[in-house]
């Protein structure tokens, strides 16, 4: 079996850009080196070249409830003129993989390969059933991903009770002691929006009657410096415990040590506690002497567990003079932070990092999770990786020159393996 980091860099090479490509052939690649491993994958399409790969590993005691292991194989697109290095290169270098997908999510991807080759190399079986997927489309919503494999193929994840995947299991910077991990439970839910505002279209050279755009305008800044109110949930208000390394309580308190104490992660923590408005995308006319009849705007928002409505009654009351559209809907996921498999990672966890401390939380964004949630399992953000003083993690989702050091990746290895025998 290859290093991690050759795994990872090997992967990068394949561009799954989604929209616009394919996941065959890295998922011929994951299927051949599980093949390598005696194991029996399968390759699965909703369509051709969208591509999921499933494998079980079958554990040594029948009675222990099953584990599913899930990541993405597809990526965001990337500019190739805007990278210091090419977004498709998988150059190892400075002591880092470099590329699309090195931290969403090939890395996990390489880690899991990496982990369970060694260990099925060396004649090591877990102790209960290990499912193993690594599937399409996660990055436009996973319908043709983890979305098609529950609803069509849900027998491959018989006796599965938790699921891990992606956004979890890095160290948060601390000012000293042990390095704290954060692994996640939750994901926000969302609700995407669009919103338009009609006028009277006319001629560009005379007293506008009604434009529409300036109005939207209003519209788009009202909702975004309105206040929203902090919807902190237990998991949040352990993790700004753990941080402070003191107890804290109320919202206010926990919102400001997740953003001001916590480094790098401050905005992704921060968006943890409460819900969220982004205007992403604006139109309108088309032509420059052309007053136009309307102008739109597109509309990111994401909720807490359990404040949906809040959220949906904030962005209809400061929009009365535009219609709204709700676009798409995704619900949020909320798993145990004190159950048995919360206690299985943190495990993991302690065993490759002794002294170290775990902690909830609740991550920003949305991941594959939601579907598997739907066949009743526990789900996790668990990609676990030690990282340097400085490493800017959240920056390089979706981002510029996006790498990962090799360290890190070669410590998630070792957490895996560790996964493997409990």
């Amino acid at each position: 079996m290859a290093e991690v980091e050759e795994i990872c860099a090997d992967l990068i090479r394949f561009d799954t850009t989604n929209p616009g490509g394919r996941e065959r052939e890295a998922a011929e690649y994951v299927a051949a080196l599980l093949s390598d491993m005696g194991l029996d994958p399968k390759i699965i399409e909703a369509e051709p070249g969208r591509s999921n790969v499933v494998a079980r590993v079958v554990g040594t005691d029948p009675s222990a409830p099953a584990l599913l292991v899930q990541g993405h194989l597809d990526t965001v697109p990337a500019q190739a003129a805007d990278w210091t290095r090419h977004p498709h290169s998988g150059d190892i270098a400075d002591g880092h993989v470099w590329g699309r997908g090195a931290v969403d999510m090939k890395n996990a991807v390489a880690m899991t390969l990496s982990a369970f080759g060694t260990a099925l190399a060396e004649g090591r079986r877990p102790r209960r059933d290990i499912v193993l997927a690594f599937v399409a489309d996660e990055e436009t919503g996973g319908r043709l991903g983890a979305g098609h494999l529950v609803a069509e193929h849900a027998d491959l994840f018989e006796g599965c009770r938790a699921a891990i995947g992606e956004v979890g299991g890095f160290n948060v910077p601390t000012p000293s002691g042990p390095p704290l991990f954060a692994v996640s439970v939750a994901d926000k839910g969302l609700r995407w929006y669009g919103v338009r505002a009609k006028g009277v279209a006319g001629h560009g050279s005379m007293i506008a009657q009604d434009n529409p755009i300036p109005r939207l305008a209003k519209t788009t800044l009202r909702l975004l410096s309105a206040d929203r109110p902090y919807t902190v949930t237990e998991p949040m208000r352990v993790l700004a415990s753990r941080v402070a390394g003191r107890p804290v309580s109320s919202p206010a308190e926990v919102a400001d040590v997740l953003a001001t104490q916590t480094g790098p992660f401050g905005r992704m923590f921060a968006a943890g506690v409460q819900g969220t408005v982004n205007v992403t995308r604006l139109g309108a006319g088309y032509k420059e002497n052309v007053i136009p009849g309307e102008a739109w705007a597109r509309f990111d928002c994401r909720f807490v567990p359990g404040h949906e409505d809040e959220l949906h009654e904030h962005l209809c009351a400061l929009t009365e003079d535009a219609e709204v559209t709700l676009l798409r809907r995704s619900p949020p996921v909320l798993s145990s932070h004190e159950g048995e498999w919360f206690a299985l990672l943190t495990r993991a966890l302690h065993a490759v990092s002794p002294g170290c401390d775990v902690a909830p939380f609740v991550f920003s964004g949305g991941t594959d999770n939601k579907w598997f949630r739907t066949l009743g399992m526990e789900t996790y953000g668990f990609t676990p990786m030690l990282f340097p003083t400085g490493y800017d993690y959240p920056a390089m989702f979706h981002g510029v020159d996006e790498r990962c050091p090799v360290d890190a990746l070669r410590f998630g290895v070792r957490v895996m393996d560790e996964l493997i025998s409990l």
